[in-house]
C-alpha cells in the first residue's frame, strides 16, 4: 500500500533528481548493480556541506570532499533520501573537480585528512525543502561493477 508520506518523499525526490539533471553531465536514476564497493583507495571525507546538518540551504550548489590525492573525473556522486541505496537512487554524471580550499563553501567540516585536496561535484539544482538527502561516491568507469562508496555523509535542508 502506498501512504501519503511515501508519495509525497518519492514526488520531493523524483523533483530533486529532476532538478539535478540540469548539472553538468545530467542525472541517471538506476539500481545500484551488485559487486564489491567501489574503493577510491583512499580516505574520502565528506566536508561540505557538514555531514549532519541541519537547516542546509535548498540549494546547497555543490557537495564538496577531502581527500589525500584528486580522483579521476569518472568518480561522480549518488544520492537518495534513504540511508540504503535502492530504485530511487539518483547518480549524478557530473564528476569531480579539483577545487582550492577558499573555493571550499562555509561552514564545512574540518577535515581530518592531513594537507587534502578538496574536490567537488557542481549541482545545478537544489532539493526540496525539509528532505534528508544521503551522499555515497560512485565510479562511473567501473559500471555496475562496484557499489557505490558510502553514505560518507546526510544533511537536511532548511
Amino acid at each position: 500500500m502506498i501512504s501519503v508520506r511515501n508519495l509525497v518523499f518519492g514526488s520531493a525526490f523524483a523533483v530533486s533528481a529532476c532538478a539535478i539533471a540540469a548539472c553538468g553531465g545530467g542525472t541517471t536514476v538506476v539500481t545500484p548493480g551488485p559487486g564489491p564497493t567501489c574503493s577510491p583507495g583512499e580516505t574520502v571525507q565528506m566536508v561540505y556541506p557538514i555531514p549532519g546538518a541541519t537547516g542546509v540551504p535548498d540549494n546547497p550548489q555543490q557537495i564538496v570532499f577531502a581527500m589525500a590525492s584528486p580522483l579521476p573525473s569518472s568518480w561522480d556522486l549518488a544520492i537518495n533520501n534513504s540511508d540504503v541505496l535502492n530504485a530511487n537512487t539518483a547518480f549524478t554524471i557530473a564528476g569531480m573537480q579539483t577545487i582550492t580550499a577558499g573555493q571550499v563553501p562555509s561552514p564545512s567540516a574540518t577535515p581530518a585528512i592531513p594537507n587534502p585536496v578538496y574536490q567537488s561535484v557542481t549541482l545545478a539544482s537544489g532539493f526540496t525543502s525539509g528532505q534528508t538527502i544521503y551522499v555515497w561516491l560512485n565510479d562511473r568507469a567501473a559500471a555496475n561493477n562496484c557499489t557505490p562508496l558510502g553514505p560518507l555523509g546526510s544533511f537536511t535542508t532548511q
